[in-house]
């Protein structure tokens, strides 16, 4: 008995880690902006998304722009790792728009995600002009970069 015990109180300890609600989308809000603390002259930012209103909003309301929309969760361990690049990205591509839709932060985010038929994580998918142009899958800097190199 004392084994079902600790096993259920070690789901329990990960399930209400702060790990598992590092999200900044539960804020209230839905639409966080986010910028990095480093001591960069210039900022990183992206902008988390967390439903499909603001989604749509911010597509439409980039016209032209390239937008990159990086589909992550708080589980995904290359996620994590390709995060610092993305956002570092978003310095370097200062015209283009950064956003972040965190699959398992709100319902609303997650309907998002099955709405855009993202099937793994992490995917970024490039609009202009409102419309999908592009889709790279998977945590590689080289790809999301030249992608972003092209669409430009």
């Amino acid at each position: 008995m004392s084994r079902i015990n600790a096993c259920l109180l070690l789901v329990i300890a990960t399930i209400f880690s702060a790990d598992a609600f590092s999200s900044t989308a539960f804020l209230g809000s839905s639409v966080v902006h986010r910028q990095s603390t480093s001591s960069s002259a210039m900022s990183m930012k992206v902008v988390d998304i967390v439903s499909e209103d603001s989604f749509d909003k911010t597509i439409k309301s980039a016209g032209s722009s390239l937008v990159i929309v990086d589909y992550s969760t708080t589980w995904c361990g290359p996620c994590k790792v390709i995060a610092p690049k993305f956002e570092e990205l978003s310095d370097t591509y200062a015209d283009a728009v950064f956003l972040k839709v965190i699959g398992d932060a709100t319902p609303e985010a997650s309907n998002l995600m099955k709405r855009e038929g993202v099937r793994s994580v992490p995917s970024f998918h490039y609009f202009k002009d409102g419309e999908r142009v592009n889709v790279v899958n998977g945590a590689n800097a080289e790809a999301i970069e030249s992608a972003i190199k092209e669409l430009q």
